[in-house]
């Protein structure tokens, strides 16, 4: 066959077997035909390396799915820990602050009944003289802290009975003038043995 420019061969719109297919040489300027034949193994490759792509693809959904799920995991963690009060199993790392805040009763008197299982640290001020009764569910190795304020006309005492233990089996004389604070520290060994020393008189 002649040479012919490729405009000159006629359009194909559809390709089946046996018809060929306009190329030029790499080198020279004869045109030469190529049956699409040739081009079907191609095709077919290229095909099994889609069907290879698809089967990835279906593996990335799975994979996200995945992802998704542990990501739904990690964002309940509500279900994780009971924070009711469920025990943690090994140490608890704190890398910044953790914090109790008070149980605050602003005025005081009569018999004083605190509650530990609402919290570790407490403050109230004194309006009478008082008793420091057994706390409400003391935790053996429960501590923490309960501040003791007089009031603006001060002279209030305040005695123990139930589980407080001090130093010698002395109860501490807190200070008595107007608007004093005292602290009592106190370590809970068992609901009946709460282990307290004073520190007395703190002042600006």
């Amino acid at each position: 066959m002649a040479s012919q420019k490729i405009s000159q061969f006629t359009a194909i719109t559809t390709l089946a077997s046996g018809d060929y297919f306009p190329v030029v040489e790499a080198f020279g300027t004869t045109n030469k035909r190529v049956e699409v034949g040739v081009f079907d193994a191609r095709y077919t490759a290229a095909a099994s390396g889609d069907a290879a792509l698809s089967t990835a693809v279906t593996a990335l959904a799975t994979g996200n799915a995945a992802l998704a799920s542990g990501n739904a995991a990690l964002v309940d963690l509500d279900g994780k820990y009971d924070k009711t009060g469920g025990p943690i199993s090994g140490p608890v790392v704190v890398q910044s602050q953790s914090i109790g805040e008070p149980e605050v009763t602003p005025l005081a008197s009569g018999v004083i009944v605190l509650n530990f299982s609402a919290g570790n640290n407490f403050e109230f001020t004194l309006v009478d003289s008082s008793t420091l009764g057994a706390p409400i569910s003391p935790s053996g190795g429960q501590c923490g802290a309960i501040t003791v304020r007089q009031d603006g006309t001060g002279s209030r005492t305040l005695a123990y009975s139930g589980g407080w233990q001090f130093a010698g089996g002395t109860a501490p004389t807190l200070t008595t003038t107007a608007s004093g604070v005292d602290v009592l520290s106190y370590y809970v060994t068992s609901p009946t043995e709460i282990q307290t020393i004073a520190s007395l008189d703190f002042q600006g």
